[in-house]
């Protein structure tokens, strides 16, 4: 459902300043801070500007506000103050006008916490860029120079398949020698990529009821094993030693080119400062 005093618009300008059309109010986002501006505080709304991509709220009062915002999309800021005007209210020429400012709230705004390993990709990803441009400026050879640039993929494929490995392995030995059995009964079962897929409904010894999807089994009724400081890695049957084998297979294959790859990484490093 639909409002003349609500729109899904959202215009953003300069320095993160946003603007919004909600229950009645414009939001301005700027600085830091929110400000609630209602309907009937703003006296008009002007598009102007190269292209109409500026936009003023001017506030009703004897000495008016004007809020301004400079958007890149013309369109957008049309559209923007076309819900505003939508949403004003209809007076006459003589009515009386409220002092705008004064009906305007300000509030603080909870700003996001910031993406650490987002932060953290950026960061290491500066440090490879400069640490390259380094090794070229300084004319390390051909040899470090190449040892860097690979070690990026050594150390990626190798962790990622080591980080896969040791998480196999920790969840099966929470299963061998923490593991719960249980019986459950199979709800349904379908076809995802030629692989049948199984469901099954059990409860924990918490009484809380869980499902488990899965390839396996195929019979009305199964022992079902689970580790409950880890419910989710339940299993058909009490069987470990598969999982535990792959799981090392996997850390000892991929290991030596985790290490590979940071020796890679520290001759590069190592060039710099001979």
């Amino acid at each position: 459902m639909t409002s003349p005093e609500t729109s899904s618009l959202v215009l953003h300008g300069r320095r993160r300043l946003s603007l919004r059309l909600r229950d009645g109010e414009v939001l301005l986002a700027m600085g830091g801070i929110r400000r609630r501006i209602p309907v009937a505080a703003i006296e008009r709304i002007d598009v102007h500007g190269t292209k109409g991509r500026r936009l003023t709220v001017v506030l009703t009062g004897d000495e008016p506000v004007a809020y301004h915002l400079r958007c890149r999309s013309g369109p957008a800021v049309h559209e923007f103050a076309q819900a505003v005007r939508r949403a004003l209210p209809v007076r006459d020429a003589d009515e009386p006008r409220p002092d705008g400012a004064g009906l305007v709230t300000e509030e603080p705004v909870e700003r996001a916490a910031p993406n650490r390993l987002r932060q953290l990709w950026w960061g290491l990803g500066s440090v490879y860029v400069l640490v390259f441009v380094l090794l070229l400026v300084t004319g390390a050879g051909v040899g470090p120079i190449v040892l860097w640039v690979v070690a990026p993929e050594a150390i990626g494929g190798g962790g990622f398949a080591v980080h896969i490995g040791w998480k196999i392995v920790r969840e099966a030995w929470g299963v061998r020698t923490r593991g719960i059995t249980v019986e459950g009964r199979l709800l349904r079962s379908h076809w995802y990529n030629d692989v049948e897929q199984f469901t099954y409904a059990y409860v924990d010894n918490q009484g809380e009821r869980r499902e488990l999807r899965t390839s396996d089994g195929g019979a009305e009724q199964a022992e079902i094993t689970y580790d409950p400081t880890n419910p989710e890695g339940a299993q058909i049957g009490r069987g470990t030693t598969g999982w535990l084998v792959f799981g090392a297979v996997l850390i000892l294959l991929f290991g030596p080119l985790l290490l590979s790859g940071v020796s890679f990484a520290v001759i590069g490093l190592t060039a710099l400062v001979r």
